[in-house]
């Protein structure tokens, strides 16, 4: 159905584009699609063996420990959803404004993009922040939860409010053709450094740590993404002021 969809949709609105079938693929096109598509494959594969990571260190502490952050991971895919399809829609304002030579707007959009990004997560922040017992109670949390888990969600909202920079950045990489490196970013910040860090705070026997391995992470990550950017903006022959030159 999502095939016929798209069928009708670009022949009824998108005339412009004229597109037809063929069983000789164009393999340059097939190249460029893959040079995106397999560095996402392996972000969403690796995703699974973090979670198994995570899952092992917060074991040591406790089964509820591992709870918490399950919970927290789905507290996460709804309050980040809005910053989520910002970056979704970043990526073909991107490619376009390259193709079509208009680089200043590209340092627009993703200048925005972080302002909307941040100004859309604040409203979720603050309720992270402000009531994170009702958010728990929505899943029955026990005592030993809660008490477990309301540091946990005021920590970990926090590292969603600063992972917001490094997740614009890596989906406008995503529109320069740039896939590995912004998949470069993604496994810094959601796998390598989390990891890392967790497993070295959680010799200190303190969960409260542990959460903030996340905070450290996408702090130290913003400058990595910030000169990933740079360099690509600047080999795409990008040389106007904004934010690619910051």
């Amino acid at each position: 159905m999502g095939l016929l969809a798209g069928i009708v949709i670009n022949k009824r609105w998108n005339k412009e584009i004229p597109f037809s079938f063929t069983f000789s693929p164009d393999m340059e096109s097939v190249k460029n699609i893959l040079k995106v598509g397999i560095p996402s494959t392996v972000v969403q594969i690796l995703t699974s063996f973090v979670n198994i990571g995570m899952n092992s260190i917060l074991l040591s502490f406790s089964s509820t420990a591992v709870a918490v952050y399950g919970v927290c991971a789905r507290m996460q895919n709804v309050v980040t959803v809005g910053v989520h399809g910002i970056d979704n829609g970043l990526i073909p304002i991107v490619a376009y404004n390259y193709g079509a030579g208009k680089r200043s707007r590209i340092s627009d959009s993703v200048k925005w993009a972080v302002i909307y990004g941040v100004a859309l997560f604040i409203v979720f922040f603050m309720i992270l922040e402000l009531f994170p017992m009702q958010m728990l109670s929505l899943f029955d949390a026990s005592e030993h939860m809660m008490k477990i888990g309301v540091p946990a969600i005021r920590i970990l909202a926090t590292a969603y409010l600063i992972s917001i920079p490094s997740l614009v950045l890596a989906a406008a990489l995503q529109g320069l053709s740039q896939g590995t490196r912004s998949m470069y970013i993604t496994m810094l910040r959601q796998a390598m450094l989390p990891l890392a860090f967790a497993f070295v705070l959680s010799r200190t026997k303190q969960i409260s740590l542990v959460w903030t391995a996340f905070i450290m992470a996408e702090l130290l990550v913003i400058p990595v993404a910030l000169a990933l950017w740079k360099k690509s903006f600047n080999e795409s022959g990008i040389k106007e002021l904004g934010l690619g030159n910051v």
